[in-house]
């Protein structure tokens, strides 16, 4: 587990009484989304603690705001208008969730205040098409690019056609539902079973008797990773045999402490960042680095961790080149400016007014003795 002392101070609520630059983030460090949201505010500080311990930007260090939003996309927008309006921060970083996307796109506080978020926790098209607000700088692949990976696998190398899906009654949950439903018409193929579950994970158990009953070749989880690893639990409580396969917000580190590794094992988990202990890239060898001051011994960094990490360093060159007088529009300026920006292995894409910074997918499988496998 993370030290609680470090994710306290990395949690802090008070402004540190010598930082000049303020940037917030709102994530889940309560609910069923906690892990995940609590390993994305780590991630951010570490990189904004190694600049600080640098001399920060220009002399000037930045103080990292981290509000709990406990995965509810209001709360989310009141903390992003306490942050704007309170805290004046600069730029915001490595937000989470579907909802609450749609929540700053319907409210357009971020286009309002003219401030750029730099990262959010969603795959979902409807923050990336269309109306989506030019101030959200995606750093992962969308539901429809993993959906599409996954897909590709099974069909056309594993010749699996029986496929189900299980997903939250949520923008999200949708959202994964139609990427997989795109990726299975675009090969002709209609979904096999198909079952919805609360938002909140409450009936998951019942969700996980009704699939078990269906039992295609393969099941789909479309979940965070609190009832994703108890719907897997159930699932195979109830006997079924099906292959197991989930999309990107349900991290392995979550799923091994929930379950036992004869159920986890097997499970196919789509990534979109670069495999945090992939130690040639330099990159992850610079994150490891400062993972390092966090982590127990033996334990290993996460995905979820690697993202806040590569959110904050986005953050900080756009900083950089955002002139000696930091603004908000300076930042947005600077992430325009960095167009096709290689972190050292994992390229970021932001030439000709993208916003979705990422393509990147890989699939991976939990072993039979923990960890994953590529």
């Amino acid at each position: 587990m993370i030290r609680p002392l470090l994710l306290s101070a990395c949690l802090s609520l008070t402004p540190l009484a010598l930082a000049d630059i303020n940037i917030g983030q709102s994530v889940p460090t309560s609910g069923i989304a906690a892990d995940t949201g609590k390993a994305l505010a780590i991630g951010a500080a570490l990189y904004f603690s190694r600049v600080n311990a640098q001399g920060g930007i220009n002399g000037e260090l930045i103080n990292h705001i981290v509000l709990d939003d406990g995965y509810d996309p209001k709360r989310a927008l009141g903390n992003t208008r306490q942050l704007l309006e309170r805290d004046n921060v600069v730029a915001l970083v490595s937000y989470y969730g579907t909802g609450t996307g749609l929540e700053l796109n319907q409210s357009r506080v971020l286009d309002n205040a003219q401030t750029a978020l730099i990262g959010l926790h969603s795959g979902a098209q409807a923050l990336r098409e269309g109306s989506a607000s030019p101030m959200i700088f995606h750093t992962r692949a969308s539901y429809a690019q993993e959906a599409e990976k996954t897909i590709q696998l099974l069909t056309s190398h594993l010749g699996v056609s029986k496929i189900g899906i299980v997903y939250p009654d949520s923008a999200f949950g949708q959202d994964g539902l139609n990427a997989v439903k795109a990726a299975m018409h675009k090969r002709k193929l209609q979904l096999a079973s198909e079952i919805r579950y609360a938002a909140d994970g409450a009936d998951i158990a019942t969700a996980a008797k009704q699939m078990a009953k269906a039992n295609p070749e393969v099941v789909l989880i479309v979940a965070v990773s609190q009832p994703a690893g108890q719907f897997i639990k159930q699932f195979r409580a109830q006997g079924a045999s099906s292959q197991l396969y989930a999309l990107s917000p349900v991290q392995y580190e979550a799923i091994d402490k929930a379950i036992t590794r004869k159920q986890a094992h097997g499970l196919g988990l789509s990534q979109v960042y670069p495999y945090p202990n992939d130690a040639r890239l330099r990159l992850i060898r610079e994150f490891q680095a400062d993972a390092g001051a966090v982590l127990n011994k033996g334990e290993y960094a996460s995905y979820a961790l690697l993202e806040g990490y590569i959110s904050a360093r986005l953050a900080v060159e756009a900083l950089r080149r955002s002139g000696k007088t930091v603004s908000r529009d300076g930042v947005y300026k600077g992430l325009q400016a960095l167009g096709r920006y290689d972190l050292g292995g994992f390229t970021i894409d932001y030439s000709g007014g993208k916003r979705s910074g990422s393509n990147f997918v890989e699939l991976t499988m939990v072993a039979p003795s923990g960890g994953l496998t590529r």
